[in-house]
């Protein structure tokens, strides 16, 4: 075998130097800088021709490996017996040390995903983010959160399918709220038997693997069957079973003809930036998607396999198949090692036909859609300047706050102040307000607290610009009582959310000081997108705080008759159980842990607790 031809040493010394101790078998090497950190996982079938490639053309090579290059300093190899064995090696060497200049994926979020355990008694379904070799079954993954709740409440309604979190269930002498909103069967107070339980479950699981037409027919005949025995009461609940699973059917609009999961990826590059979108298809339904966006291609450009040696690590679930839009080096290897993990077959197609390539389009249009969004997205720098100019504010308005108020019929009420600084959240300066000086339903009131108390403080830092979350009498009670301060030079405007008049709808809007008219920019404009995330970050730390407090106050107020319970054991109570069920389910020796009580005051309380229990 004959000599690698390669350049001079003088280009890139530290590789040339370590040339001739490079071994020609396979396995995995490594970049490294001066101070030993990793720049570069690679891994080849021939290390020493791999190797060599890099001294053969420098002049070739692209500005991002000539750069890697010129700041190694040692290169270490580890030999494996396969190919297989070094993909495995490196995919764990890159997860182990992220190298600078390897392609590192971006989204790196769990996934929601159901689990249902079959060797429980009584199943439950719960969600989790990762699929365990445990024995269960797991549904999913889930694109969104609100898919997974959407599908877990199709479940409760559907099948009845418990949700809650014991693994054993204690009998009770009553079914919780979940049975009287009929969204359970209620297993826990022996209301159901355990083959009718097993029927629902079977059930339930035909529906998540996207059998659901065959359910229908199922159910449908048991529902005739019920009806012939005249027991219209077991009818009823088959029909509202059926008329939830079509209703959930029905929004399934991009279903296809099989009951294959697959990930279908879509690729776009433009001026050096790519973006990877994957499609998830579960049981012939295409469930949702997920983007990937890489600011520097690749040294090797093989952007694709990279990606999919990094998403597909350890615990991910693996489709049946993946469907790509073009040919990776490594793709026979990646099958054989996805094939191995997951105990089946997962086939890697590259770009093939029919209903396939449909898919394949429809990932390649969100790829480039995607791409599109990332670049044009405006830089923050953008939207306050458009900010500056639309408002005619004195300054860029760098210091952006915004308040809320958040109540419910006068109960429980707070206030929430939120803040960007240079277009980003700034979270140290956010600030929540219990309302003190204010009774029942009066909001200008409650503003008028929150803005004396906040800015009413000597040596307050004020905001370019301050955004009330309202019309334009919020937007006067907060200059008024800005007047009363001396703090006339902070810029005030409202925003009011969209509405219906007069039959028509009005959309989101500013108020401004001496305008008569509500300003509406463009729908596109940076400056008022910043604006409404703004306001919708404001207005959701606000209503996460009333809860907070209208959960305390009511498992405060459930708790003033328990016996042995005072003050401070009802605030050891409160901090270390987030509601009223926490604490009914809470065990005797659970209670009997906590700072300030023993074993006969939990069991006095547990008593308590179940009495009260039964007498609701």
């Amino acid at each position: 075998m004959s000599e690698p031809d390669v350049k001079p040493a003088s280009t890139y010394p530290a590789l040339a130097a370590a040339l001739p101790r490079i071994p020609r078998g396979s396995g995995v090497y490594l970049f490294k800088d001066p101070g030993g950190r990793v720049l570069y996982v690679g891994k080849a079938v021939n290390l020493n021709h791999r190797l060599a490639s890099y001294l053969k053309t420098p002049d070739r090579h692209d500005p991002k490996t000539a750069l890697m290059l010129r700041k190694m300093a040692q290169v270490d190899v580890i030999l494996t017996a396969t190919g297989r064995e070094a993909l495995i090696l490196e995919r764990n060497l890159i997860k182990e040390h992220r190298p600078r200049y390897n392609v590192m994926l971006r989204d790196d979020k769990n996934y929601l995903c159901l689990r249902l355990d079959l060797k429980e008694t009584f199943p439950a379904l719960r969600f989790v983010r990762r699929f365990n070799p445990d024995g269960a079954s797991y549904f999913g993954p889930y694109a969104s959160g609100g898919m997974a709740r959407e599908t877990l409440k199709v479940m409760k309604q559907a099948f009845g399918v418990r949700t809650c979190k014991e693994r054993r269930l204690a009998t009770r002498s009553r079914p919780c709220l979940e049975y009287q909103l009929a969204n359970c069967l209620g297993p826990c107070a022996g209301l159901v038997t355990e083959a009718a339980y097993r029927q629902a479950v079977a059930e339930a699981v035909l529906f998540l693997q996207g059998k659901g037409g065959n359910l229908i027919r199922r159910l449908k005949a048991r529902m005739a069957q019920a009806a012939a025995d005249l027991d219209f009461e077991r009818a009823a609940v088959l029909r509202d079973r059926v008329k939830a699973i079509t209703a959930t059917l029905e929004r399934q609009d991009m279903a296809r003809p099989h009951f294959r999961d697959q990930d279908v990826l879509g690729q776009a590059e433009e001026a050096g930036q790519a973006l990877i979108a994957v499609l998830l298809v579960r049981a012939g339904l295409v469930t949702g998607s997920r983007e990937f966006f890489v600011r520097e291609l690749p040294v090797d450009g093989d952007l694709l396999g990279a990606f999919l040696k990094q998403y597909y690590t350890e615990g991910r679930p693996l489709p049946d198949e993946m469907l790509l839009p073009a040919e990776v080096p490594d793709r026979r290897l990646l099958e054989f090692l996805f094939s191995d993990e997951k105990g089946a077959k997962v086939a890697l197609l590259v770009a093939p036909g029919g209903d396939r390539a449909r898919l394949l389009a429809l990932a390649a249009d969100n790829a480039r859609a995607a791409l599109t969004r990332r670049r044009r997205a405006p830089e923050p720098t953008e939207a306050l300047s458009d900010l500056q100019a639309r408002l005619k504010l004195p300054n860029l308005p760098a210091r952006l706050e915004c308040l809320d108020i958040s109540t419910l019929q006068g109960g429980q009420a707070v206030g929430a102040l939120a803040a960007f600084t240079h277009g980003v959240p700034d979270k140290s300066r956010y600030r929540r307000f219990k309302i003190r000086e204010v009774a029942g339903q009066d909001d200008y009131a409650m503003l008028r607290e929150v803005v004396t108390r906040h800015y009413g403080k000597a040596g307050r830092e004020l905001p370019d610009l301050l955004v009330v979350d309202g019309g334009r009498g919020q937007l006067n009670v907060v200059m008024q009582t800005l007047k009363e301060l001396g703090l006339t030079e902070i810029p005030v405007v409202g925003l009011a959310k969209a509405t219906e008049a007069g039959g028509r709808q009005v959309r989101d809007r500013l108020f401004l000081a001496g305008r008569k008219k509500p300003l509406l920019p463009p729908a596109n404009a940076p400056g008022w997108l910043l604006l409404l995330r703004l306001r919708d970050e404001t207005h959701r730390f606000a209503v996460t705080y009333h809860r907070k407090r209208a959960r305390k106050e009511l498992l405060a107020s459930a708790l003033q008759k328990a016996p042995g319970i005072g003050p401070v054991r009802k605030r050891r109570l409160l901090e270390h159980f987030p509601n009223l069920e926490a604490i009914k389910a809470a065990t005797a020796a659970e209670i009997a842990a906590l700072p300030g009580f023993n074993q006969r005051l939990g069991e006095r309380l547990r008593e308590w607790l179940d009495r009260a229990g039964e007498g609701t």
